[in-house]
C-alpha cells in the first residue's frame, strides 16, 4: 500500500494498475497520485499496460531520444503504433509534460476508436469546457467519450483538457481502457444509467447484458432493466465473464447464467 494514496480518489485505479505492473511507487513507499507525467512515462505506460497494437508507421530517429534512453524502446513503440506522434525537426520531447486532451486523444488513436455520431454533438452534451478541447483533438475525444474511457473528477462535466494529467488520471484511463471498474459511474461522461434508480452500495459495468452489484455486503447480478437475475445473496461474487459467474457463500461454487 502506498502512503499518500489512502484518502485518494483514485485509490481503486492505483492499486489495481500497480498490481499489473503498470505503475510503480517510490522508494520512499510513495505513488504521488498528483503528480504530472511526461510524455517519456506515458509511452513506457502504455508499453507496459496495453495490449501489443501492429505497428503501423515506419519508425523514425527522434534527435532527442538517444539510444540509450531509458523509454527509447516504449517512445519508438508508442510512435509506430500512432498513440504518440513526434513534434517538427524530429523531435519527440520526451520530458514535456503529457496534458490530459492529448493522453486521451492518444489513447483513442492508439487504440483505433472511432466515432458513430457527430464528434461535437457529442461534447457540447457532455462537456462544459468543450470549447477548450483543441480542434486536433475533437473526434478523439468525442470517440474516446463513446467508449467511456473518460474520468472527470470531481465535476464530471469538466473535461480540463489542458491541464497536467497526473499520475492518479493516467491510472484511471488505463482501467478504463482495460475495462477494469475501479471508478463511480458518476465521474464517466457518456454513461447512460438506465431507468434504475439508485440502489446499491457498488455496480460494475454491464458485460454482456448483465451487470455485478452490491447491497447490504452482499452481491448479485441485474440484468439492464435493474431486474435481479441473482439476487443479493454472496460474500463475494466475480464479474460477469463468458456467461459465467464465480461466487463464494462459505463454499465456492459456479452458477451459469
Amino acid at each position: 500500500m502506498f502512503s499518500d494514496i489512502q484518502n485518494h480518489w483514485a485509490k481503486s485505479s492505483i492499486l489495481a494498475a500497480a498490481k499489473r505492473n503498470i505503475f510503480k511507487g517510490y522508494l520512499d513507499g510513495t505513488f504521488r497520485p498528483n503528480a504530472p507525467v511526461t510524455r517519456a512515462e506515458f509511452a513506457a505506460i502504455i508499453f507496459v499496460g496495453l495490449p501489443k497494437q501492429p505497428l503501423s508507421r515506419p519508425a523514425i530517429t527522434f534527435t532527442d531520444v538517444p539510444a540509450n534512453h531509458w523509454a527509447a524502446k516504449a517512445i519508438a513503440e508508442a510512435y509506430q503504433t500512432k498513440y504518440l506522434s513526434g513534434y517538427p525537426n524530429s523531435l519527440f520531447k520526451p520530458n514535456e509534460l503529457i496534458l490530459r486532451v492529448q493522453a486521451l486523444a492518444a489513447l483513442a488513436s492508439g487504440l483505433n476508436y472511432g466515432v458513430t455520431v457527430e464528434p461535437i454533438n457529442t461534447l457540447k452534451k457532455y462537456y462544459s469546457d468543450f470549447a477548450q478541447i483543441p480542434s486536433y483533438a475533437v473526434s478523439a475525444i468525442a470517440a474516446a467519450t463513446e467508449k467511456r474511457i473518460i474520468v472527470n473528477y470531481p465535476d464530471i462535466k469538466g473535461l480540463q483538457p489542458n491541464q497536467n494529467a497526473t499520475r492518479g488520471e493516467i491510472a484511471v484511463f488505463i482501467c478504463r481502457v482495460l475495462e477494469v471498474p475501479t471508478v463511480s459511474y458518476k465521474y464517466i461522461p457518456g454513461v447512460e444509467l438506465f431507468a434504475i434508480p439508485p440502489q446499491f452500495d457498488a455496480a460494475d459495468d454491464f458485460a454482456e447484458g448483465f451487470a455485478r452489484v452490491q447491497k447490504d455486503n452482499r452481491w448479485g447480478y441485474i440484468d439492464k432493466t435493474g431486474k435481479f437475475i441473482i439476487p443479493p445473496q454472496f460474500d463475494e461474487a466475480h464479474p460477469l465473464s463468458e456467461g459465467l459467474v464465480l461466487v463464494k457463500e462459505n463454499i465456492n461454487q459456479s452458477i451459469s447464467t
